[in-house]
Parts: structure tokens; C-alpha cells; sequence
């Protein structure tokens, strides 16, 4: 399945697992960020899998249309953390794209459990179709996000991971770089070529690994 493809008959199931990835991954940064010491996420409603507080609407929209979208970012401050507040910017920043990941193992998990079982063997085409496709999106939309949100690129996660593990001293060009940060991150995303190079390449890399890791957790069991 490819992300970048667009089909109208896919949008319910792409709206539904672009939901699921994007509430659980912005309730991660608001938990770590409680766990830590800050009330500011939970003090707006954000500490919540409800995806209702978490949605930015025109980033919704976007997902019928595209690849990508995006919800609100959670609110964070620094100051109420206990301990290194840099590094609990990094715990903070992680959060997201560490759920994604596991989302999308447990959705792989629960593909091969659906297969294995042949579940949707007594279904109607429609219908397996549906659980099928929308099962298939949770896996790629997580594993999507996870790649995407660890670019070095501001204002994504990965950037604040690199800036707030490297010294002080670099905080200067840090700031520097985030004035062109979302126009570069515009162009990778736009540019033909360069965004099938910088996505294609690592989540084809990271779905093996999510089917290696799934498929192990189930022959343990099974």
C-alpha cells in the first residue's frame, strides 16, 4: 500500500486510522509531559485518546487529499518539569513517534491474527474489504507518522530531539535554522523525488521491521 496514492474509496479507512495514530500519538506527548511535572496539556483537556481536543480541522482535511495532515500540538512547559528540563523535552518529543511505532506493531499483530484465523473468510466483500483496508492504513499511517515526525526538520519531534540533546552553545544556530524550517520541510514533502527518497526508502525499512517484530510476537504465542 502506498501512502501517496490517492483513492476516494480509501479515504473512510485513511480518516480512521489517521485518527487513531494521530490521538494516541498526541496524548503520549501530553502523559509524558503530566508524568514530568507539567499540568499545562491536562489543564487544557489534552491528556485524553478523545481525538475531539486534539483535532486541528484544515489538518483534517488535508488527509482526505493527501498523504499528511496534522493535529494540534500539545502545549508544554518546560519550566514545570522535574529534573534536566532539556532532556524532558527530549522524553516530551519522543513520546509521539514511540506510540506510533507501537501502534503499528499492534495493528500488524492483529492483521496476521485476522489472516491466520481467516476471520474475514465468512464476511461479505464489502465488509472484508473494509476491516482489511482500514487495518492496512493503521500499519502504514503509524509507521508514516513515526518516520515523518523523527525528521531533524522543525517543527517536528525529531528536531527538538537533536537540538535539546546538543549543547547550549549550538542553541544559537538551532534558532537560526528554525526560521526555515517548515518551508524546508514544504519542500520535502512536495518535491518530486526527494519526498519518495526521504519517506519510501526509511518506512519501507521500518514496515519490515514492524512485520519482523509482529510476526515474532505472534508465533510466541501461537
Amino acid at each position: 500500500m502506498d501512502l501517496f496514492h490517492f483513492d476516494w474509496k480509501t479515504v473512510p479507512f485513511r480518516m480512521i486510522a489517521f485518527v487513531i495514530a494521530f490521538s494516541l500519538h498526541e496524548w503520549a506527548h501530553a502523559f509524558v509531559a503530566w508524568k514530568l511535572g507539567d499540568d499545562t496539556a491536562k489543564n487544557e483537556g489534552r491528556l485524553t485518546i478523545n481525538p475531539i481536543p486534539h483535532i486541528d480541522p484544515f489538518g483534517l482535511i488535508l488527509i482526505l487529499f493527501g498523504p499528511f495532515g496534522w493535529a494540534k500540538p500539545v502545549p508544554i512547559n518546560p519550566l514545570h518539569f522535574r529534573g534536566n528540563k532539556r532532556l524532558g523535552i527530549v522524553y516530551v518529543s519522543a513520546a509521539g513517534p514511540l506510540i506510533n511505532l507501537v501502534l503499528a506493531i499492534l495493528f500488524c499483530v492483529i492483521y496476521i491474527l485476522v489472516s491466520l484465523f481467516g476471520v474475514m473468510d465468512g464476511m461479505s466483500d464489502k465488509a472484508a474489504f473494509a476491516l482489511e483496508t482500514t487495518l492496512r492504513f493503521c500499519i502504514i499511517i503509524n509507521i508514516g507518522l513515526f518516520v515523518f515526525n523523527l525528521l531533524p526538520v522543525p517543527p517536528l519531534d525529531g528536531y527538538k530531539i537533536v537540538r535539546f540533546l546538543s549543547p547550549r552553545r549550538w542553541d544559537g544556530a538551532f534558532y537560526n535554522f528554525e526560521i526555515y524550517g517548515p518551508w524546508l520541510l514544504l519542500l520535502l514533502i512536495f518535491i518530486p523525488g526527494v519526498s519518495s527518497m526521504i519517506f519510501g526508502v526509511p518506512m519501507g525499512m521500518m514496515l519490515n521491521f514492524v512485520q519482523q517484530i509482529a510476526a515474532g510476537i505472534v508465533s510466541a504465542f501461537i
